[in-house]
């Protein structure tokens, strides 16, 4: 007596409730084994559905077959759609089955798959199911992008959210009152600017935001929180975002302005000065007086756990200094820099007349701003009329109502920005004046950022440190003017680094020495 699997399968989960489909394929092929004297060793049931054979059922199937594959001779089933609405699939699996010495059928639609003309019935077979799920697939998702241009939420709830119907049995969000107030004081937290998405999380986390970090960032980019709804591209049809019927957890403003942060974000990465740099403020700025190289900066510990910072050169050169004295002696070059009278006056005026000059120009950017916003609204309205005459489709309503939202919200930003640089323009005059007037106690009580940023604006070049003096080859052009010196700067000629062949080379060097203070 010959054996065989039978295998049942209902492709979703509709079916496999109703209970009518997987008890009638079994009763089907039982009937069939016992009209053909075949013995079942096992049942199979399926009610997953796949688009490949990566199905929990199957999966266990094929375990048993290949472990006892001699005394099987065929794997049944009612029709081949329950086998596989995949092609490519199916072929592979037979040929996997055939291998094995076992015989792959339908009952309902026998091929005898050693004859070569079956295979064209096969093809016919697998690939009408196979169209068939291609159009199921097309239709649904023109189903769920129609839905979501009239406002439905198709997916499953955001967190702060919960899947409900409507009055009109749309489907649609409902907030979750306890979660929304987290939700809201989040959004308004990273607004400011001053913490990461990744502080906010942590901050959060033990208050029921217990999220991954990628998890926190898509909740800040999803303006579903706002009361929208993202629409992606598909085929023609470009990305668009349209007002949802469900309520929102924050206001279009707030939601704008984090948008806004994480995009400067993007565009001007900030750098995270540890505490060892407000102890090296020159890493990066000096060069070895014995090969050349940059010099970098580090802590060691001495035996009574004092850390003592040096600078140095790479392990091979034995360039090294206290970064303690190094600094001092800095701090008493900038001393040596006094400001022009002349140049102080004409730098405030200077300073007086660009800010005048910006002040008119974002004036004028606002008005045109308030224009354009107006010329917006009135479209808005042209839309709606439009729509309610008839005369456009809802599609199209809220494709268009949605871009020139956009609009409007990045207009408004812009002019929030803008009336926010003219409340600081007292604060930036005062800030670059007070900077000519004492550059060495700005720098003295700045922290090591604006420390490096004072450097790199003073010296393009990098400094050689000399026991009791510095030297470097240019000085900002624009601070040689402005700046008078006590002492005058003198040229001089220095050696090369000795070169492969050992012998030491001279080249005359036109720089700026900088005697101060020895505390060596």
């Amino acid at each position: 007596m010959q054996n065989a699997l039978i295998y049942t399968r209902v492709s979703t989960d509709e079916q496999a409730n109703k209970g009518f489909s997987l008890p009638h394929q079994k009763n089907v092929l039982k009937l069939y084994c016992q009209h053909k004297g075949i013995n079942i060793l096992r049942h199979y049931k399926e009610d997953f559905s796949a688009k490949n054979f990566n199905r929990p059922a199957f999966n266990e199937l094929f375990s048993y077959v290949k472990a006892n594959r001699k005394s099987i001779d065929f794997l049944l089933f009612t029709r081949w759609d329950r086998f596989s609405r995949n092609q490519e699939e199916a072929y592979r699996v037979i040929r996997e089955f055939r291998n094995l010495g076992i015989e792959v059928n339908a009952i309902e639609q026998p091929l005898d798959l050693s004859q070569p003309d079956s295979k064209v019935m096969l093809a016919v077979y697998l690939v009408i199911p196979e169209v068939e799920n291609d159009k199921n697939s097309i239709r649904t998702k023109e189903g769920l992008r129609r839905a979501m241009k009239e406002g439905c939420f198709v997916g499953i709830a955001p967190f702060g959210y919960k899947n409900v119907r409507n009055e009109e049995g749309k489907s649609t969000l409902a907030i979750k009152s306890d979660l929304a107030p987290i939700i809201r004081r989040a959004f308004t937290d990273y607004a400011k600017g001053v913490l990461s998405s990744e502080e906010i999380r942590k901050k959060y986390y033990h208050r029921g935001l217990k999220f991954t970090k990628q998890s926190m960032l898509n909740l800040l980019k999803n303006p579903v929180y706002c009361g929208k709804i993202a629409i992606k591209e598909w085929k023609k049809e470009d990305a668009v975002i349209v007002q949802g019927l469900h309520p929102s957890i924050i206001d279009d403003k707030t939601f704008n302005t984090v948008q806004r942060v994480f995009a400067d974000k993007v565009k001007k990465p900030i750098h995270k000065f540890s505490e060892i740099d407000e102890y090296l403020p020159l890493r990066g700025f000096l060069q070895c007086a014995k090969c050349g190289r940059a010099l970098t900066g580090s802590a060691s510990r001495g035996r009574n756990g004092v850390r003592h910072f040096y600078y140095h050169c790479q392990p091979k050169c034995k360039e090294r200094f206290r970064a303690e004295d190094a600094n001092a002696i800095f701090e008493n070059l900038l001393k040596e820099f006094v400001v022009k009278e002349d140049a102080l006056i004409l730098y405030k005026q200077i300073l007086n007349e660009t800010f005048l000059g910006e002040q008119k120009d974002r004036k004028l950017r606002l008005r045109q701003i308030k224009k354009e916003i107006t010329n917006l609204r009135t479209r808005m309205e042209s839309i709606e009329n439009k729509f309610f005459d008839d005369l456009i489709d809802a599609n199209t309503f809220n494709a268009m109502k949605g871009k020139t939202q956009l609009k409007i919200n990045d207009l408004q930003a812009e002019s929030e920005s803008l009336n926010s640089i003219d409340k600081n323009i007292d604060k930036y005059l005062k800030l670059g004046i007070s900077f000519l007037h004492g550059i060495d106690k700005l720098y003295k009580s700045s922290p090591a950022n604006i420390k490096k940023k004072i450097v790199g604006s003073i010296f393009p070049e990098k400094l050689i440190f000399l026991k009791n003096k510095y030297r470097t080859a240019f000085l900002n052009e624009l601070f040689a003017l402005i700046l008078s010196k006590h002492k005058p700067f003198r040229l001089l000629e220095i050696k090369t680094p000795r070169q492969n062949d050992g012998e030491s080379k001279k080249a005359p060097f036109c720089g700026f020495t900088f005697d101060t203070y020895n505390h060596m």
